[in-house]
């Protein structure tokens, strides 16, 4: 299984021009980081449970291969914080959502201003999300779309890595 560092994780969202495939790196992302943590659930480290038993649940065709049924299973067995169940949900179901539509948001644009305003990760840091506030609702003559959008791209990176350090088995 890749393991990603979190220069890896910076470069890859860094990379993403538009919110599509910033979202559908971020979600493969986080996929990767739920099963890179769901073998600490199931055992102590004992390679043969882990090669007969486990690896087949998380193979690219095995039942723990999706993310929301991989996220359920954690979040029942009591293994996770219900904001941050909350806010993998969120990226699942707003990537899904991208993904069924014709023409996508931007950056910059409410959809993805109301999915940011729901998520436990920048929400909680009162001193980003209150900046993103302030510069969504500023004058207009001191909004920028390109500098708005870097801070969101910023933002949404920052969950991401916030959601993979507490994924960290």
């Amino acid at each position: 299984m890749t393991t990603l560092t979190e220069d890896d994780v910076l470069e890859q969202l860094d990379a993403q021009n538009n919110l599509l495939s910033f979202m559908t790196t971020a979600h493969n992302i986080l996929l990767l980081g739920i099963k890179r943590f769901l073998p600490s659930l199931f055992v102590d480290n004992d390679e043969e449970i882990v090669e007969y038993a486990v690896k087949p649940l998380l193979a690219q065709s095995g039942p723990l291969d999706d993310i929301d049924v991989a996220l359920r299973l954690i979040y029942a067995l009591g293994k996770m914080d219900k904001w941050l169940y909350a806010d993998i949900t969120h990226f699942s179901q707003f990537y899904q959502y991208l993904n069924e539509q014709g023409n996508i948001p931007g950056f910059a644009d409410d959809m993805t201003w109301d999915f940011i305003s729901n998520l436990n990760s920048i929400t909680r840091n009162t001193t980003l999300y209150g900046a993103l506030e302030s510069m969504k609702f500023a004058d207009f003559a001191t909004w920028s779309e390109v500098r708005f959008t870097t801070m969101v791209k910023t933002a949404l990176t920052l969950a991401v890595t916030t959601i993979l350090k507490e994924l960290t088995p």
